[in-house]
């Protein structure tokens, strides 16, 4: 696991992602719907010329979210790109220590960061699910 992680906002939840599997950070931007799409899949869009499709990840975590996500994280997990629609990206920096186990699906750790709980995703588990819920 990297030191370095990519800290985000998910409705009223912050949770870090590894540097080494976030490609790029944009606007969200129109989507192209996918009739008969999982409620999940927010749709595709080009990203250098690629076809990313696009999930909800408050929806993937279970974290209610009011109005429509502001942020596209380009994700890599092993060549398999997908693209997580989120609220904000906060910043990008180490960890601080003293990592918790987390009892999470989706989430490796915790650690109280200036007061707040930030969850360290498994972004194993969420291409698992993420491919799970495409299919």
């Amino acid at each position: 696991m990297s030191e370095v992680h990519v800290r985000l906002r998910v409705g009223n939840e912050t949770y870090a992602l590894g540097i080494e599997n976030v490609l790029e950070v944009a606007e969200l931007g129109d989507l192209t719907p996918v009739p008969g799409a999982p409620r999940g899949v927010l749709g595709v869009c080009n990203v250098h010329g690629q076809v990313l499709p696009v999930f909800d990840f408050a929806q993937l975590l279970g974290t209610p979210r009011d109005g429509r996500p502001a942020r596209l994280v380009v994700t890599d997990h092993e060549g398999r790109l997908a693209g997580l629609a989120v609220d904000e990206v906060i910043d990008v920096a180490p960890l601080a220590s003293g990592l918790e186990d987390a009892e999470s699906d989706y989430l490796t750790h915790a650690v109280l960061e200036d007061g707040r709980l930030v969850g360290v995703v498994d972004i194993d588990r969420v291409f698992t699910a993420l491919a799970r819920d495409a299919a």
